[in-house]
């Protein structure tokens, strides 16, 4: 009994067990299909919310349209009167256009007219002024340039001639060189036949080396007591008194001081002595003659005396070429201690192409002058045509403004209805007055 109350027990409970877990799982399936179900109540919820918000929308739009359709209805009424309007203006607008433009084109003919009558009178006007103006500046004009064409003409000669007289110096440049050898030439052979006579005397070869000074400076082109002095008494600055044998004036306001007191004794006896030896020795000695006058020359220092702005150097001159040649074979630097010493060692050859740079020089300082006038000259004359064109250009303001004034005059005089030739004539109407001469007919609009 037991084991039946036990079995029948167990199979209770098992079967409440399966009951409870039937009635659980349908639990759990019924809760979540309420879940879903909520859900889905929600879900429809707010899509009805939705459709009630969109149905309002359109509630609200089609209240508007209602509006709109009133105001429509409105617009249509305004377009109707506006239409009407329209076709009146137009057919007022047409009727204007169509009356202006038989004003314009009525306006059009008398401004042609008018025009014409005005450019007749004012070409007339005009050619009587262009006229008297063009006699009146041709008289003023020819009275004006007169002179600048002489001195135009002026102008141009002395540029001419200057560059002539230029290009004959140039071209006679090349004849007096050529003269020079010649010269040099002739004064060699000279000095030669003068040996005999110069032997033994220095006083007689200072007197002749003088003399061949003299011939080169009147060769050279330039003028004694003028672009050279011979022996002018100078003073130091002890006032020591000094004669130099020759002072040649350079256009800068310098000068240069030549000697020409070298002894050429012992140079006259080496070329008669037959002895080689001796005539050795006579060369020597010639040679120490000239060192020694070299010496004696630089103590002098005439280049600081007073009144003389002096090139610094002296120009020691040898009137014979050879005597100057065979001391410097003889010491081949006695070139180089004489200008060491302020001197420089001169024969008639190399002064004469000294002499003749100095002529060349104050030649193209008396062009450079003349150049210096034309080039002032030119200067005032364009200072005067300048002046004549600020005249012109005065003269013809003048004469503008001549023109405006004398338009306005003839304006009052003869145009418009209230003209001084309108108000005479309507006086003259009133007046009944029969004068012999009428005033010419004018436009009065």
């Amino acid at each position: 009994m037991i084991d039946i109350f036990s079995f029948i027990l167990i199979f209770v409970i098992v079967l409440l067990a399966i009951t409870l877990y039937v009635l659980y799982i349908n639990n759990t399936n019924t809760n979540k299909k309420l879940q879903q179900q909520n859900d889905m109540i929600q879900t429809i919820q707010e899509q009805n919310h939705q459709k009630s918000i969109t149905i309002a929308k359109q509630l609200q739009q089609l209240e508007l349209l209602d509006e709109t359709k009133e105001q429509n209805s409105s617009f249509q009424d305004q377009l109707i009167v506006s239409k009407q309007l329209n076709s009146t203006l137009q057919t007022k607008l047409q009727q204007q256009k169509i009356s202006f433009d038989e004003k314009l084109k009525l306006m059009l003919n008398n401004e042609q007219i008018f025009i014409q009558k005005f450019e007749n009178l004012s070409n007339e006007i005009i050619d009587k002024s262009q006229k008297k103006l063009q006699d009146e500046n041709k008289k003023s004009l020819e009275y004006i340039l007169s002179p600048v064409k002489i001195q135009l003409s002026d102008f141009k000669k002395k540029v001419e001639d200057i560059y002539e007289k230029d290009t004959k110096d140039r071209l006679n440049l090349s004849n007096e060189l050529k003269e020079l050898k010649e010269l040099n030439l002739q004064m060699s052979k000279e000095a030669n036949n003068l040996t005999s006579a110069l032997r033994h005397d220095n006083k007689t070869q200072g007197s002749w080396g003088e003399i061949v000074l003299d011939r080169v400076l009147e060769n050279s082109g330039l003028r004694l007591n003028h672009e050279y002095k011979r022996q002018i008494s100078l003073k130091d600055a002890n006032d020591k008194q000094f004669q130099p044998d020759v002072v040649v004036y350079l256009p800068d306001d310098r000068q240069i001081i030549i000697d020409a007191k070298t002894s050429l004794v012992s140079y006259n006896l080496s070329i008669s002595c037959e002895d080689e030896t001796q005539r050795q020795n006579h060369i020597k000695n010639h040679t120490i003659s000239i060192k020694n006058h070299i010496k004696g020359l630089s103590k002098k220092k005439y280049e600081e005396l007073k009144g003389i702005n002096s090139l610094d150097f002296i120009f020691m001159f040898i009137p014979i070429e050879s005597a100057l040649l065979i001391a410097m074979e003889t010491d081949v630097n006695l070139f180089d201690e004489a200008f060491k010493q302020k001197i420089i060692l001169v024969s008639p050859s190399t002064l004469l192409v000294a002499l003749r740079a100095v002529e060349n020089s104050w030649r193209y300082e008396k062009q450079a002058k003349s150049i210096t006038k034309v080039y002032s000259r030119a200067e005032e004359l364009y200072k005067k045509f300048v002046g004549f064109v600020d005249d012109m250009d005065d003269i013809g303001k003048h004469i503008n403004r001549a023109n405006d004034s004398y338009e306005n005059a003839y304006s009052k005089l003869s145009k418009g209805q209230g003209s001084l030739v309108r108000q005479a004539t309507m006086l003259k109407d009133v007046s009944n007055i029969k004068p012999k001469k009428e005033l010419k007919a004018v436009d009065y609009e």
